[in-house]
């Protein structure tokens, strides 16, 4: 057997220079040439999956954002039309009558009223949230007795206006 090949005695196939073994250079790591994909993948799983959270979060103010546009608008040109309603009412009957807004109570929500004195005439009920704030009354001619009355409707941060000109003329600002 010869040395190099024995492998009962290991120190006998080295060389017999003292110096220690040093480990050999360390390459340098090119990381732009190979890439992690299972990396990658759990990266664009969790950026699909945020967006899947995320949508019903942005369609929920969409849909709160139109539906207060919508009920403050429809409100609006509801009230206009009541508030001609109420003027042809005034005049044809040679009554006076009061458009008002009411506050909720505790068993409605917020309305408006068409009044002859104290007699109720119509109460409309207002989508919830939306609150009507004004008044005005009509003379036996059909006039406003307070030219220049203004409503606001509001629910949130939306708000409209509606207000009657000396002629009892009804526009939704």
């Amino acid at each position: 057997m010869t040395e190099e090949t024995s492998s009962e005695n290991p120190t006998a196939a080295q060389p017999s220079t003292a110096q220690p073994s040093s480990p050999p250079p360390a390459r340098p790591v090119d990381r732009g040439s190979k890439l992690d994909w299972p990396l990658i993948r759990k990266f664009e799983s969790l950026i699909f999956a945020s967006m899947v959270f995320a949508i019903p979060f942005f369609a929920f103010r969409v849909v709160d954002l139109t539906s207060t546009n919508l009920s403050v608008r429809q409100t609006g040109v509801d009230l206009v039309k009541d508030l001609v309603r109420a003027k042809d009412i005034s005049k044809e009957n040679g009554l006076s009558i009061t458009v008002c807004g009411r506050p909720a109570t505790e068993n409605e929500g917020t309305a408006y009223l068409i009044q002859n004195g104290n007699r109720t005439i119509e109460e409309v009920l207002l989508p919830k949230g939306v609150n009507v704030v004004g008044s005005v009354t009509f003379d036996e001619n059909g006039m406003p007795t307070l030219p220049g009355a203004t409503f606001t409707i509001s629910k949130g941060w939306k708000s409209s206006h509606v207000t009657l000109t000396r002629e009892g003329i009804a526009a939704m600002e």
